[in-house]
């Protein structure tokens, strides 16, 4: 199956295909064999990509996942090639939605606000820092827009989904 996946504004086309108890995903045209462990029925897995070990948890989102890795959170938006192919002719892809909310990716702490309202954000831009389990998560915009109203406040603990900006 073919897929096009967007982390970070790079986009990587990515083709799978099973073999025996991994995967061997062709990404960008490199060959790399991948076995993806989940631990203990959690959103936690233990990933061999090549022979690269590393551990991040993966939760999906309204528009892609959030991966975390090493205290960093990445938001990657993953397509079927056929679809996205659709939307790219159509001018419009799933990293491009635009979504009026954003809600909190986990439970944690709110201990940054980076944005005002009716300030305009880029695409990667910082807007919160989520302290969750001990470690800083930087929560960024996943698309450009302006700032309407701020949901919360710094030092206050926030739930899973729990409503943090209002875009206009």
């Amino acid at each position: 199956m073919n897929y096009i996946a967007t982390i970070q504004n790079k986009e990587f086309n990515i083709e799978l295909e099973d073999v025996g108890d991994q995967v061997v995903a062709k990404i960008n045209g490199e060959t790399v064999p991948i076995k993806l462990t989940e631990i203990d029925g959690s959103f936690n897995y233990s990933a061999l990509i090549g022979n690269r070990s590393l551990e991040l948890e993966i939760r999906r989102n309204e528009i892609g996942y959030l991966l975390q890795y090493r205290g960093q959170t990445l938001e990657a938006f993953v397509e079927d090639e056929r679809m996205a192919r659709l939307k790219k002719s159509m001018g419009k892809s799933a990293a491009q939605k635009i979504e009026n909310e954003l809600k909190a990716p986990m439970p944690g702490l709110v201990v940054t606000i980076e944005v005002q309202p009716g300030q305009q954000v880029k695409k990667g831009d910082g807007l919160f820092i989520i302290e969750a389990m001990k470690m800083e998560n930087e929560i960024k915009a996943s698309f450009d827009a302006t700032v309407k109203e701020i949901k919360v406040r710094e030092r206050e603990p926030v739930d899973k989904n729990q409503v943090l900006i209002l875009f206009e």
